[in-house]
């Protein structure tokens, strides 16, 4: 009988500088830093996130670069027993708790790390950075930036203007805790609607009218332009949307990017998620629903990944190098 699998997805992400107007950074020793962490009384790798907790581990026996960042929420499930049918809460030894994983495993070049959730509630971008900024590093406070092909981040810092922006969310997966995040007023928008209607498929769609409607050339060029700095504004908020949970169905826009060989701006389609290195998985079902996931499988996961998209990584960030 062939064996059960469901698809997830390896998202790559740079570590950068918070506080820098050039953020990225040289190469850290992630290794002595995760030596630390494998060292470190619990206490000391444990950081505060709401009424949650995220706890850092690393499996010193193991030679390879990754970390485990848990949360833990504090919460018991409930477990069903077959036998008699009952439904009783699970019983866990005395001394330990339910956590919801994410495998970070570190790269040997460009601050690199690739994740993979063990489910949807498992921490996110913006938790592992609250926790790499809460355990303290050498080089300060950091963020996390998606890793995206070189010549799209060219084309990205390039763009001038856009007359058209399309997000498609899906209603969230059947029992899922996810919750979207937002600080822009694009996401924030789409975040309460998507809470206020949780089984609807919603479609944002901005466009600047073309030439021959009621609004001047100047209104619509400052229309396009305040349309850029809106998505511009968004895009951190996408950045945490875009894991597993499936909810981002698709970004799409028109842009105009610099171009010194012409005079005037010349809109074209662009996708925003296809940028993105990711890699997909099929993570073996086994004993549960596939929202869990082996730990060493895990890891496995995505340093192959890494190994195939090994020249594109690079590439994106050897530039600066």
């Amino acid at each position: 009988m062939a064996t059960q699998t469901r698809r997830r997805t390896v998202i790559f992400y740079e570590i950068v500088a918070s506080k820098d107007q050039r953020p990225r950074m040289e190469p850290q020793d992630w290794r002595t830093f995760l030596d630390g962490i494998a060292a470190a009384e619990p206490g000391r790798r444990t950081v505060p996130s709401g009424e949650d907790q995220l706890i850092g581990a690393v499996d010193s026996a193991s030679s390879t670069d990754h970390l485990l960042l848990a949360r833990l929420t504090g919460e018991v499930p409930h477990q069903f027993n077959h036998g008699s049918g009952t439904i009783e809460a699970l019983q866990l030894e005395v001394g330990t708790d339910v956590v919801h994983v994410t495998t970070i495993c570190f790269l040997s070049y460009g601050n690199i790390i690739g994740t993979l959730q063990g489910g949807f509630s498992a921490p996110r971008a913006s938790a592992i950075a609250k926790w790499l900024n809460g355990v303290g590093l050498p080089c300060g406070e950091v963020e996390l930036r998606p890793v995206i092909h070189a010549r799209a981040r060219e084309k990205l810092e390039r763009i001038e203007a856009i007359s058209e922006f399309t997000v498609q969310l899906e209603p969230a997966p059947a029992d899922s805790v996810t919750a979207l995040r937002a600080q822009s007023e694009l996401g924030d928008g789409l975040r309460l609607f998507g809470r206020q209607h949780p089984d609807t498929s919603v479609t944002l769609s901005l466009k600047v009218p073309e030439r021959g409607g009621r609004l001047s050339r100047r209104r619509r060029n400052r229309a396009a332009d305040q349309l850029r700095r809106d998505v511009m504004h968004f895009i951190p908020d996408l950045d945490e949307w875009v894991d597993d949970s499936g909810v981002v169905r698709s970004v799409t826009g028109r842009v105009a990017t610099r171009d010194p060989a012409r005079q005037q701006l010349a809109y074209e389609p662009l996708d925003f998620l296809a940028h993105r290195i990711t890699a997909q998985c099929e993570v073996p079902v086994r004993f549960t629903d596939g929202r869990s996931v082996d730990l060493g499988f895990a890891v496995e996961a995505v340093f192959g990944a890494a190994r195939e998209y090994e020249t594109e990584l690079q590439e994106a960030v050897g530039a600066d190098y």
